[in-house]
């Protein structure tokens, strides 16, 4: 990569130490990696009220109070408590940014796109993978933010079509600077010491050619994303309601499905405490 480039990872604000950290945990070994979770989160008083908060909305605890993080890391999951804390991380780094129209636009997209991708793989029978591609969801478009960040004007014409719903955007910013957000975005969650899932959600998502050896997270990921989209506005352009088509045969989603998740998803969403609070987390106003 170009200095040209790293000036736009250069961008980007520092990932909070815990989140670095928790992604670093090795999943296979249960006891241990509850306990160093547990120590990680707690050193933050603030990170712990705002996860315990989160967690107490979830519909999944149950109709049990969470009162300790060693409670809600053995009602909701080692993958579940990890997912949390990357939000909480993740609002904390963007908060004074939330009200700018961008970052409205991009964490509401994400949200979304985070809820339909988990929904998506549990209904996938990849539940095991549910909540990878629910971070994944999260950060795909992550590369957007450090050209914004950079520059703000230089990337409005990307801003427009986004908000507009002319997607996909890689055509206009191959056109101001000969690469595009997937490219940044994986290079960012590179450095940033992330999964290689992630990375690789980040770099080819949208694409029917995956080399990544989770091409089939990835497309989960990729039909989430055209469909929030497709739930955003409405309608979707001619070459990604194409693509659309083609993700849901990879993904094997029924015609049932595919009207559940474009009618009546956002519906149910509404009713979900966890989704609401997600969206609180960002400062999403509509």
């Amino acid at each position: 990569m170009s200095e040209d480039y790293d000036k736009y990872l250069k961008s980007m604000p520092i990932i909070p130490d815990v989140a670095t950290k928790i992604l670093s945990i090795a999943e296979d070994k249960l006891d241990i990696s509850f306990k160093d979770l547990e120590d990680i989160i707690k050193v933050d008083p603030s990170l712990t009220a705002k996860v315990l908060k989160i967690a107490n909305s979830a519909m999944y605890a149950r109709q049990r109070e969470i009162k300790s993080l060693q409670m809600a890391i053995t009602l909701l999951g080692f993958k579940n408590l990890k997912s949390l804390v990357l939000l909480v991380t993740a609002s904390g780094s963007f908060a004074r940014s939330q009200q700018d129209p961008f970052y409205q636009y991009f964490w509401k997209h994400g949200i979304l796109t985070a809820f339909l991708a988990r929904h998506m793989a549990i209904r996938c029978n990849r539940k095991d993978a549910s909540e990878d591609c629910f971070i994944a969801g999260l950060l795909h478009d992550i590369g957007q933010v450090a050209f914004y960040n950079a520059d703000k004007e230089r990337y409005q014409p990307v801003v427009t079509a986004l908000i507009e719903g002319k997607t996909p955007v890689e055509g206009i910013e191959n056109k101001i600077y000969a690469n595009d957000h997937r490219q940044i975005g994986a290079s960012l969650l590179k450095r940033w010491s992330f999964p290689d899932f992630y990375v690789d959600a980040a770099r080819e998502h949208q694409s029917l050619n995956i080399t990544s050896p989770h091409k089939a997270s990835i497309f989960i990921v990729s039909t989430a994303d055209l469909v929030s989209e497709l739930v955003r506005t409405g309608s979707l352009e001619a070459d990604s309601e194409h693509l659309l088509g083609e993700l849901i045969e990879r993904v094997e989603l029924t015609d049932s499905d595919f009207q559940y998740y474009k009618t009546s998803f956002m519906t149910d969403m509404q009713k979900d405490p966890l989704f609401l609070e997600c969206r609180s987390l960002f400062g999403i106003r509509d």
